[in-house]
């Protein structure tokens, strides 16, 4: 979709459109919603004129749209846009290359403030348009930007191509929610791409950001490895540096074609659209991996009940529009609610618990491995002087892992309660709704209460 989006620009006609059905790999799409040149909404009525580009898609299973999950992708600079934007780096540059005058060459390597508000304005108008739906985005160089900052701050799944870092458009909230989500937020970069790099794996004026959630590969140039801080400030120069000290004097239309390969989005597929470094990916815990497959199909039930109740108001207005029909229908909401929050719920004891059984067990091979080391070492001693030693250097078993590990136990103490109170919760509710659609066969039958 990082790809398929540059396609919405009106400059390469309209080809695209909503309804659209998209190919992608294994996966057929719907385009269910687009935004040309910033603008949005039936009749263009949001975002003003900025030449944003995105694009609202939701798979296809079984021939029908499953509306539970739509990604937004945002289109980043056009390429062929990319001569004219060397052109305004080098008119903007002093020839010293100068500190001042830099900064405002980055400035064409990153979208303009109306962007962000209108790629996240555009999020938040799809969020409401689909508000069953669990949203994702996706974008690649300066769509990519646009893709972190809407996922950090409104908390989505994101993966993003070649994306400079926009540090200056994220609070510190949006910048913890990247590195502590690596799950959640994926980028890949290309070590060798000046666009993509900035404020990732180097900066000029402060604002790198680096973490687990960063995936670099090298799709390689054919000039080694380049030296991107000092090629960026060797633009007005029309020189590429490489980290051994070469400098390589090229035309304008030279540089842009390295700069273009190494930040192209076509770059990380292969003819078939797979990615290739598929077998790179970050692994995922399978703890972690187990709470969102549970919490996924948690979202996706609560968004077909949800579809279910609209049909069901749909379908029986009259029956369900009188006042005891409002409160089963009310009642029947009330137990599709019941059963996401209970699911979510467990599903966050789970994965808790098991995070301190997998600490306390990596707890006691710490501490089993410390003592088969002393015994190699010691091999003179006895056990109890082994021991004795251990403890005299702050290594005794008490020390590596029984008051970690029953510290870490007192941590979630608390659960247990949580987990009976969530038991209560939900068997007590479960009665009163049950009392009050016991009566309408077809409701109960449909939200399988009773």
């Amino acid at each position: 979709m990082a790809k398929e989006v540059y396609l919405v620009d009106p400059k390469k006609g309209l080809e695209y459109y909503i309804g659209k059905k998209l190919d992608c790999k294994d996966t057929e799409y719907e385009i269910l919603d687009i935004s040309r040149n910033g603008t949005y909404g039936d009749k263009n009525q949001y975002g003003i004129p900025n030449h944003m580009q995105a694009m609202a898609v939701a798979p296809i299973k079984d021939g029908v749209v499953d509306y539970s999950q739509i990604t937004i992708a945002y289109a980043g600079t056009n390429p062929e846009d990319g001569l004219d934007l060397l052109t305004d780096a080098f008119d903007v540059a002093d020839v010293d290359g100068s500190l001042s005058r830099t900064k405002k060459m980055l400035e064409v390597f990153e979208p303009p403030v109306s962007q962000f508000d209108t790629a996240l304005g555009y999020a938040n108008y799809i969020q409401a348009k689909y508000p069953q739906a669990k949203l994702a985005v996706t974008g690649h160089s300066l769509g990519g930007s646009l893709a972190l900052t809407v996922g950090a701050k409104k908390k989505l799944k994101t993966v993003t191509f070649n994306a400079p870092i926009p540090k200056d458009r994220m609070s510190k909230a949006d910048q913890e929610y990247i590195l502590k989500n690596p799950t959640k937020v994926a980028s890949y970069l290309n070590a060798d791409d000046l666009i993509g790099n900035y404020n990732n794996s180097y900066t000029i004026f402060g604002g790198k950001l680096s973490g687990s959630f960063q995936h670099y590969y090298k799709n390689g140039t054919g000039f080694g490895d380049i030296d991107l801080l000092k090629t960026l400030l060797a633009l007005p120069q029309r020189k590429l540096v490489l980290k051994n000290g070469q400098t390589i004097p090229l035309s304008k239309d030279e540089l842009w074609d390295i700069l273009n390969k190494n930040y192209d989005v076509s770059g990380w597929f292969d003819e078939n659209s797979n990615f290739k470094y598929a077998q790179g990916k970050l692994v995922v815990p399978k703890t972690q991996a187990d709470f969102e497959s549970t919490v996924s199909t948690a979202d996706s039930t609560l968004a077909t009940r949800l579809q279910k109740f609209q049909g069901l108001k749909q379908s029986y207005g009259q029956k369900y529009g009188v006042k005891g029909g409002k409160i089963k229908l009310d009642a029947a909401l009330a137990c599709t609610l019941k059963d996401a929050i209970k699911a979510h719920g467990q599903a966050g004891i789970e994965v808790i618990q098991k995070t301190e059984k997998e600490e306390e067990n990596k707890l006691e091979m710490n501490w089993q491995n410390t003592l088969q080391a002393a015994k190699q070492v010691g091999t003179e001693l006895s056990a109890g002087e082994i021991l004795a030693v251990l403890k005299s250097a702050g290594a005794a078993k008490s020390n590596l892992y029984e008051e970690p590990a029953e510290k870490l136990a007192e941590k979630i103490k608390p659960l247990e309660k949580i987990k009976s109170e969530l038991a209560t919760y939900d068997k007590s509710l479960a009665e009163r709704i049950e009392k009050r659609i016991a009566d309408d066969q077809e409701l109960a039958q449909e939200f399988g209460i009773g």
